[in-house]
Order: structure tokens, then sequence, then C-alpha cells
């Protein structure tokens, strides 16, 4: 496989679970924005994960093992790369590796002005700044050899490439401009409750689960590594479960939501006021309860009764007035929209036009 492909497939790959990790907090400021987390808003996420990715595999990968690589130099000279170029038939200037070096860079940083203004909404001075400023970086990174990871660079640092690059993000702007528009229009907030905004909710609560309890267990196995510790397997997966779960816990005993609820900025509301306590003990125990419990048994059984239980309420959820699910039914609570994503309404009722 070559290089170029090796590098996409790793981009590829590790995009997607930037993506995923990133898939929490991206749907907490949608669904507080404007309501609602669409399929273009996951586009951009994943597609901009992935390009991310790609600016760091193609610009330092293959990363060369110690002794089997050369010091490379600098090019100081403006345009003395391009001048390098063969400006004889079109054929020829195909073939050309120089010409396909600045053209593969400035391909590169087009997507950079298209995201800046899709996702920032800002023009072609944010953008020629941040082509500007990340080309620096990947240069400087470069020069110095991954900042003294190596004796010298391994790469070529050259000043033409901070021109191109720049030119690129420049170019991306400039053409994002006729497909992305400026003015936020009014787009009312909705009143209901989808089935698509309580899966996100769900699975928010499960990428919680599972992102917080691995951040818990890489802290202790580098207290045990650098610190004091000592390691102990048992002390570590109930670090990992425990302190996610607790989080959890808390938060549905303290103001009856989930942290998923809280991302998609719904609550949970008692029908009878007098029994929220107990609605709340009830849901916890019909709802994140179970999954806390079966994720940490780990037996044959476990494994078994854990798909069935997921499975069970999302067709729970799906079904239900309101897609409350099971858990909601049994403690007797409605779901409503939660009143701080109206922070949003005001810039929607006016349009919000970005500089």
């Amino acid at each position: 496989m070559s290089d170029q492909a090796s590098n996409a497939l790793l981009a590829i790959a590790l995009g997607t679970v930037v993506a995923i990790v990133l898939l929490v907090p991206v749907a907490a400021y949608q669904y507080r924005l404007d309501g609602g987390l669409q399929p273009s808003d996951l586009a951009i996420l994943l597609s901009g994960a992935v390009y991310g990715l790609a600016l760091w595999t193609y610009t330092l990968l293959p990363v060369p093992p110690e002794g089997t690589y050369r010091c490379k130099g600098r090019q100081l000279d403006p345009l003395g790369s391009i001048g390098t170029m063969d400006l004889g038939p079109p054929g020829a200037l195909l073939r050309d590796p120089a010409f396909l070096q600045v053209a593969l860079n400035v391909l590169l940083f087009v997507p950079l002005g298209y995201y800046v203004r899709q996702i920032f909404k800002r023009g072609v001075v944010v953008a020629t700044l941040l082509g500007l400023g990340t080309s620096l970086l990947i240069e400087v990174t470069q020069l110095t050899g991954v900042w003294s990871v190596y004796d010298c660079a391994y790469r070529l640092f050259d000043v033409d490439d901070l021109i191109v690059n720049t030119l690129g993000a420049v170019g991306g702007s400039l053409l994002s401009a006729v497909v992305v528009r400026r003015r936020v229009a009014a787009v009312p907030l909705p009143t209901s409750i989808t089935w698509g905004r309580r899966l996100v909710g769900m699975l928010s609560d499960v990428l919680f689960l599972v992102l917080l309890g691995a951040a818990v267990a890489l802290a202790y196995r580098a207290w045990c590594l650098y610190g004091p510790g000592t390691f102990d397997a048992d002390v570590q997966a109930a670090l990992q479960v425990g302190v996610p779960g607790a989080v959890e816990v808390l938060s549905v005993l303290l103001v009856g939501r989930t942290v998923g609820e809280h991302v998609i900025s719904v609550r949970a509301v008692a029908r009878r006021p007098r029994w929220v306590v107990v609605s709340r003990l009830v849901k916890l125990a019909t709802g994140v309860g179970p999954l806390l419990v079966l994720t940490q048994l780990g037996t044959t059984v476990a494994a078994t009764a854990l798909p069935a239980y997921l499975l069970l309420t999302l067709v729970a959820s799906w079904r239900s007035e309101g897609h409350r699910g099971l858990s909601h039914r049994l403690a007797g609570m409605d779901l409503v929209i939660a009143r701080e994503e109206a922070f949003g309404a005001d810039d929607q009722e006016q349009g919000r036009v970005e500089p």
C-alpha cells in the first residue's frame, strides 16, 4: 500500500474516532442553538475531523525510523520551488513533480477555507490568517524535527509552501461563498421531542460513560506509572465504571436528568410533584441503573441481557407517547424541552449576521 493510501486510511480512522468523541459537545451546542442536530451537522463534524487528521498525516507522515533518514535543508527563496516547474506543454506540466507538489498543497488547504466559512461564519481575512498560521505550524514542526524528537528535519522547510497553502485557504473561502450563507435565517425552535432527538440523548449517555470511564482509567494508570500508586486491575475497573456512573446517578437524583438529556436539552417532569423523589429513584432504577449494573457484571447472562435491555429501551422510546421511554413511563414522568435552549432564540428571531 502506498504512503498516500496509508495516510488517507489513517486520517479516516482517527478522524472518525475524533468525531465520535466530539459528538456530545457538538450535539449539546446544536440543540441549544436551533433545537436540532441535522444530518448536515454530522457530515460536517465527520468530514472536518477527517480533514484535520489528513493535514497531519499528509504533512508529517510517514515518520522515518531512527537512523533511516537524511537531514533536509531549507528553501527560503520565495517562489524558488515554484520557479522550477516545467511550463512546457500541458502534458509535461501534469507530470512535473514540482507542479504536482504545488497543486497538492493548494488543494490540501482549500477545505480549510470552506470550514472557516461554514463552521465559524468568517470570511477571507480569517481564512487567510488561519491558513497562514496552520501552514506555519506545520512547516516549523518539520523544520524542528517534530519539535526536537529528531536531530534534524526529515522534511524540507519550504517558504513556498506557506504561500501556496495560504492561497489554497483563500481560494476555499472564496469558492465556499457561493454555497454558504452568512446570514442565519430565523428558524422556529421545536415544540415537540422527536425520536431522533431521544436517540442522540441515549447515545450521548453511552458515549459519556465510555469516554469518561476511559479517561479515568488512563489517569489511574498514569498515577500508578508516574506516581506512588500501585496498579490494581479491580481498582481500575471500579473507577472506570464508578466515576461516570456516580455522575449519572447524582444528575438523575438532583435534577432528574441524565447527562444525555442535558446534551439534547430536555428535562423530565414528574406528573405528581409530591412524588418527584420517588419518580427520580424509579427512573434511575429502570433507566441508566441497569446499564451500569449489566456492564459491570461481565457474565454470560449480562452479555445477553445488555443487548436485550438496550433493544427494549429503544423500542419503548419509539412507541411511547412523547418518546418518553421505559424508565419515564414507569416513573410517571414527562419529557419537555428545557428552557435553557432558548438562548439562541433571540439571534434566530432577528437573523444573525456575522462580520
